[in-house]
């Protein structure tokens, strides 16, 4: 698969897993956050609003967009949070949070939902694995093959 096709089926995933399509409101699906990530900072490295630890899409939106109507701050927050989630993935691929080594899926969860905040991180590698059609141990680059 390609690159993106890849940051596309590894983000839906992760969304999946995170309890982003859940037919119950979830803090993910308030916050705009697919990836119900913690941090990120903007390419100034200001760091992005947050609620309840996770960073909140919909916060940044109105922030950014004053004035525009809660459709469009909905869709603008949307849009930054699953594309902040594809960059975080394209970095996991390329090893930046495995000292510059591209991981395999059970190492990216092992960082990207660690135990210690109470995540069950070889079950998530497991579940996204199975989504990818791959294993856990398999490298993540190893995947892109055009």
């Amino acid at each position: 698969m390609t690159r993106q096709e890849l940051l596309d089926k590894l983000a839906g995933a992760i969304a999946e897993m995170e309890g982003f399509f859940s037919a119950q409101p979830t803090l993910a699906q308030r916050n705009a956050n697919p990836g119900n990530l913690r941090a990120w900072r903007d390419a100034m490295g200001r760091p992005y609003p947050t609620s309840g630890g996770y960073v909140d899409f919909v916060a940044w939106a109105s922030e950014r967009f004053p004035g525009a109507s809660r459709e469009e701050m909905s869709r603008c927050a949307l849009e930054e949070g699953w594309r902040i989630l594809r960059v975080l993935a394209g970095q996991y691929i390329d090893g930046r949070y495995t000292g510059a080594k591209p991981p395999t899926v059970e190492q990216m969860f092992r960082t990207y939902a660690p135990a210690s905040d109470g995540n069950d991180p070889a079950g998530y590698a497991r579940f996204v694995a199975a989504k990818l059609g791959t294993r856990p141990d398999q490298r993540l680059v190893d995947l892109v093959t055009a």
